[in-house]
């Protein structure tokens, strides 16, 4: 599984966006397997919009609040996601965290699977006692700094070891090419976290063929 979280870089945002979700397309047109690999969380601004001009591409939402619908200013609700057709949401991301409060289990009750980011195993443990649908492992010093997480492998195994079976095991921060893919698998993660690796990407087409096609390589059915 890859998940693109496409942030709100200038790279991502405006006209720009389009030209990303395009080449996505073309990808998922040309290798229709790659399609329930890939996960794509714009920015919230742009999200509704990209799901309605692309609709053969899975979105996710990069948030989700624990507000209820109705008079919630300013918040985005759980129904208000799943009645638009977004059923997936990061959630507690280092860039927008919401522990030490935990409302997983209320979330994904109205319909949402929720990918908890993590910065630590302590984390981990507090949203996989509400069983988040996936939980990701992302130290936030290395978020944007192009040192892979597969680095620190003694770290990236004890958490993937220790909810191996319990959820889907996500790792990001500083993931930008394939053989960081590989190294996450091997180190027994179900999926990865990229961001700016391909949002900055001068060919997005390449640098997502690239990026999905190790999943290919390693299980087809996956």
């Amino acid at each position: 599984m890859l998940i693109l979280n496409l942030k709100n870089y200038e790279e991502s945002t405006t006209t720009h966006l389009w030209k990303l979700l395009d080449s996505l397309n073309t990808l998922v047109e040309e290798r229709p397997d790659f399609k329930e690999k890939l996960l794509i969380a714009p920015s919230m601004v742009f999200l509704l919009l990209a799901k309605e001009r692309y609709p053969n591409l899975n979105f996710i939402s990069q948030h989700v609040d624990d507000k209820e619908q109705g008079s919630t200013t300013g918040w985005t609700p759980a129904e208000v996601l799943v009645s638009n057709g977004i059923n997936f949401s990061l959630i507690n991301h280092s860039e927008h965290r919401v522990l030490p409060k935990n409302y997983v289990d209320e979330l994904q009750s109205k319909g949402i699977k929720v990918i908890a980011c993590c910065e630590n195993l302590d984390e981990a443990e507090i949203f996989l006692k509400s069983k988040a649908w996936a939980i990701a492992y992302e130290p936030k010093d290395l978020i944007g700094s192009g040192v892979s997480v597969t680095n620190r492998s003694e770290d990236v195994k004890k958490f993937t070891k220790a909810l191996k079976g319990k959820t889907k095991v996500i790792v990001g921060a500083g993931i930008t090419k394939a053989s960081d893919i590989k190294a996450s698998i091997e180190l027994g993660a179900d999926g990865v976290l990229v961001a700016s690796a391909f949002v900055k990407s001068q060919d997005p087409y390449s640098k997502g063929y690239e990026l999905l096609n190790v999943f290919g390589e390693i299980d087809p059915e996956k």
